[in-house]
C-alpha cells in the first residue's frame, strides 16, 4: 500500500463544471473544420489512411497498413518550392526490361509486376525552364503494381494535394 496522500476526487457535478470543451468538439468526437461557404473540410485519403515517410531526395513514400505504397513528391521537393518552374511533363521508365508503361499485373500474387530497387529510375520530370529532366527514384524495393497514367496528360498533378499526384503504386 502506498503512503502518499492524494486529494479526494471532485464530485461528479463539480467535475462537469470544471470541464470545458474545445470549440468544434462534442464529447470525444472532433468535428471537421468548415470552409468559408459552410461545407466540412475532411482530410484527403492519403492523410487519413497512409503513413508518410520523406526520403533524403525529397520524395514522399505513403505506406498503407496493407503494404501498398504510393510514391510521390514531398512538399519540400525543389519542384514544389514557391517560384519554381512549372512541371510540363512526366515520362515513366520505358527504355529497358523494366518498362513501367507495359506493366500488366495479374492475379493474387501480382505476376507480371516490374520489380524495382531503391536506386532504380521510375520517372523523369521536365519543367518549363528546360534543361535536363529531373530523375525520380523508386526509393523502395518492391513490385510496381500500377502507374499513374494521368500524369502523362496532366503533369501538374504531380505535386498536388489530395493524393492524386502519386507516381507508381508499389
Amino acid at each position: 500500500m502506498c503512503d502518499v496522500e492524494s486529494e479526494p476526487e471532485p464530485a461528479p457535478a463539480a467535475a462537469a463544471a470544471d470541464c470545458e470543451e474545445a470549440p468544434g468538439d462534442v464529447g470525444t468526437t472532433r468535428l471537421p473544420d468548415l470552409s468559408p461557404d459552410g461545407w466540412p473540410i475532411y482530410p484527403s485519403v492519403t492523410e487519413r489512411y497512409f503513413t508518410t515517410y520523406v526520403t533524403s531526395n525529397h520524395q514522399a513514400l505513403h505506406v498503407h497498413s496493407n503494404g501498398i505504397c504510393l510514391l510521390g513528391l514531398a512538399p519540400s521537393h525543389p519542384l514544389l518550392a514557391p517560384g519554381a518552374a512549372r512541371i510540363t511533363g512526366v515520362a515513366f521508365r520505358d527504355h529497358d526490361a523494366k518498362n513501367l508503361l507495359a506493366n500488366e499485373v495479374r492475379g493474387k500474387r501480382k505476376s507480371g509486376a516490374v520489380f524495382v530497387l531503391p536506386r532504380d529510375l521510375v520517372a523523369s520530370v521536365t519543367t518549363e525552364a528546360g534543361g535536363d529532366p529531373l530523375p525520380l527514384w523508386a526509393c523502395v524495393r518492391a513490385n510496381v503494381i500500377e502507374v499513374n497514367r494521368r500524369l502523362i496528360e496532366e503533369p501538374e498533378l504531380l505535386g498536388s494535394a489530395g493524393g492524386r499526384g502519386w507516381l507508381p503504386g508499389v
